[in-house]
């Protein structure tokens, strides 16, 4: 038996090591705070495992959000390999021991040095509030073997069938952003599917082309469907339904979204709806001809002291240049999607030809499609890029800007060498339909100026793709007009939705437990939150938005019914014949185009007449259009 010293002293030994324990505990609870997913890890469940036929045994982790709302996620798994200015290679070797599935892989290699305005910053840390070391910049890791994507699984029965599988391709102008730049928590606990998110290559290291078979391009793009390949061949181990995969993008990641459409045997069967935000392969200079690389190659060869010709040489000399080194000192060149049909003898293009004629021909994979856009799109860059006093603009100043743009639009439209003086006529027509007039204010004009180019550059794309699409399949069309009436952000009263405000709502962050930004988010937005998620995992579901739980109408565009989905507090339906910009810009427009052309070509008084006149009905028209 023990004696009354010797149990003192136990009891003494045990509280010290308690206190202790305690004590490393809180230490380490602290640290997750801090680093790790709202300290999400789950400290008190067994880390959930899959098997993978002929690869091996992967271990993930619990996310954890409150007492009650848990997650699986496998991360960092690598779903091919990454060479250098070369397609990736699918094939991968087994594991000869488990694959640590609990962290996140490097990134792929992009410039940091890109300036982003403040505000997108600002709402791009909010999507991905949990993920803190991945903001600082200190605690990222880049790397060229970067092929990596993050599976999040709902902590529960998949049922007979499976989760219904969301597949996340990430924004950034294909030359920045990562796998982690969401954190779709909420999406997978609260609608119950799955969603993969997918790093895919970048910049140069993604999309770096010599117009022959040594580097096609479009490596970016491919890596994506290497991404889909792996997941339709193991979705099913995670409790994921292969034959319900839908893309899912933003920005530049739903252009890739809108390519994997038209991408042939690249991508054929490899997804079955899609989700494009914000992008649209159809949208001007989304995608390039090899002619618009060449003199970046002849400076990048300069660069970096590499013969360019013959481009085997080239590509050898590159290959030696470390990466870090080629990232830095690159030239300024818009990376990206580019006309490969021919360029490879042993496969073919990603991107055989222009969207639109691919579209337009009906060479394209028919799926269920969503696609849509916000009301301001790039306003907030537009903010930073004037050149103007004090990012003010005049009446003057728009009318300039918009000639510029006009002037391109001859240019292209033209197919003869003669130079057309009539811009006045273009110029006068879209003076008419922005009101730009002297006497207002600058942020008037800076807001017409907005209009001008989303509808432009957005509004016009969108329909003219879902015009193309309903032909086969169910398109559903929105148009994102409210913006989180919690305040976190200081914007003028005259900007309404700017890009990435509508991801805060189909992402749940008004439910995410985060007081890094905000202590509490208005009621309002958590509602339209709930009501985005559910329309968006319907679709995922069932190829229809509304199909469960939901009490709203929201109609496939068609050729008979052209109404789209008006998300503001009301949900309203509207037609495309109540929008007069949309037909300007599809169909006035292009013909205002023609005739200014046809008017400089007029050698005749006659035709000269006939001219006028017609420019005189156009003129009309677009008056019935606007009043």
């Amino acid at each position: 038996m023990l004696t009354a010293r010797a149990l003192a002293a136990a009891l003494k030994a045990a509280l010290t090591s308690l206190n202790f324990q305690i004590i490393f505990f809180n230490y380490t609870i602290k640290a997750l705070l801090i680093y790790g997913f709202y300290s999400r890890l789950g400290c008190c469940l067994e880390a959930p495992t899959v098997h993978l036929p002929n690869q091996g045994v992967l271990i993930g982790t619990y996310l954890k959000m409150f007492r009650t709302q848990n997650l699986k996620a496998y991360l960092g798994i690598q779903y091919a390999k990454a060479p250098r200015f070369s397609p990736p290679e699918i094939k991968m070797n087994k594991w000869n021991i488990v694959y640590n599935a609990s962290a996140y892989g490097p990134k792929c290699w992009q410039k940091l040095s890109k300036e982003t305005d403040k505000q997108t910053i600002h709402i791009q840390e909010l999507l991905m509030s949990s993920n803190n070391n991945q903001r600082d910049v200190s605690h990222v890791v880049f790397d060229e073997e970067c092929l990596y994507l993050n599976i999040f699984i709902p902590d529960g029965s998949p049922g007979l069938l499976g989760y219904a599988v969301m597949v996340w391709f990430h924004g950034g102008d294909y030359s920045t952003g990562s796998a982690t730049d969401i954190d779709p928590f909420q999406m997978v606990f609260k609608q119950k599917v799955i969603v993969v998110t997918v790093a895919y290559r970048l910049s140069i290291m993604g999309f770096f082309t010599t117009g022959d078979n040594e580097a096609p391009g479009n490596f970016g793009l491919m890596d994506q469907s290497a991404a889909l390949l792996w997941i339709r061949k193991n979705i099913a181990h995670f409790g994921g339904d292969a034959k319900q995969i839908t893309i899912i993008g933003h920005e530049a990641g739903a252009i890739s979204a809108g390519l994997h459409l038209t991408a042939g045997d690249w991508s054929r069967n490899a997804f079955h709806k899609v989700i494009l935000m914000s992008g649209n392969p159809l949208t001007e200079n989304t995608v390039k001809t090899f002619d618009f690389y060449i003199n970046a190659l002849d400076q990048i060869a300069d660069i970096f002291g590499c013969n360019h010709k013959p481009t085997s040489m080239l590509i050898k000399c590159l290959k030696r240049v470390d990466a870090k080194i080629l990232m830095d000192n690159i030239p300024d060149v818009e990376w990206g999607p580019i006309i490969d049909h021919g360029f490879s003898n042993t496969s073919k293009g990603f991107i055989e030809d222009y969207p639109v004629a691919l579209f337009k021909s009906g060479n394209y994979h028919k799926v269920p499609v969503i696609i849509g856009i916000t009301d301001m799109e790039d306003v907030l860059q537009i903010l930073d890029n004037i050149n103007t006093d004090d990012n003010k603009m005049s009446s003057t100043d728009f009318e300039g800007f918009a000639s510029k743009i006009a002037s391109e639009d001859i240019q292209k439209f033209n197919q003869s060498d003669l130079w057309c003086s009539n811009l006045h006529i273009v110029i006068d027509s879209i003076n008419l339909l922005y009101k730009n007039e002297e006497g207002l204010s600058s942020n008037q004009v800076l807001s017409n100026f907005v209009s001008f180019h989303t509808d432009r550059m957005y509004l016009s794309p969108l329909f003219l793709l879902a015009n193309y699409l309903n032909a086969d399949e169910d398109v559903f069309v929105y148009y994102f007009n409210i913006r989180p009436k919690t305040e976190f952000y200081n914007l003028p009263r005259w900007i309404s939705v700017p890009k990435y405000f509508d991801q805060i709502f189909i992402w749940g962050v008004p439910y995410m437990n985060n007081n890094m930004f905000i202590n509490r988010w208005n009621s309002t937005d958590k509602k339209i939150s709930d009501i985005v998620m559910t329309l968006w995992a319907n679709f995922a579901k069932a190829s229809n938005p509304t199909a469960f739980n939901i009490y709203l109408k929201w109609n496939a565009f068609s050729q008979t019914n052209q109404t789209y989905l008006v998300i503001n507090e009301d949900f309203n339906l509207k037609s495309v014949t109540e929008n007069y910009k949309i037909n300007f810009w599809n169909e006035y427009y292009p013909k205002l185009l023609d005739f200014a052309i046809e008017c400089c070509a007029s050698q005749n008084k006659n035709n000269k007449l006939e001219n006028l006149n017609g420019f005189i009905l156009l003129t009309f028209s677009l008056m019935v259009y606007v009043f």
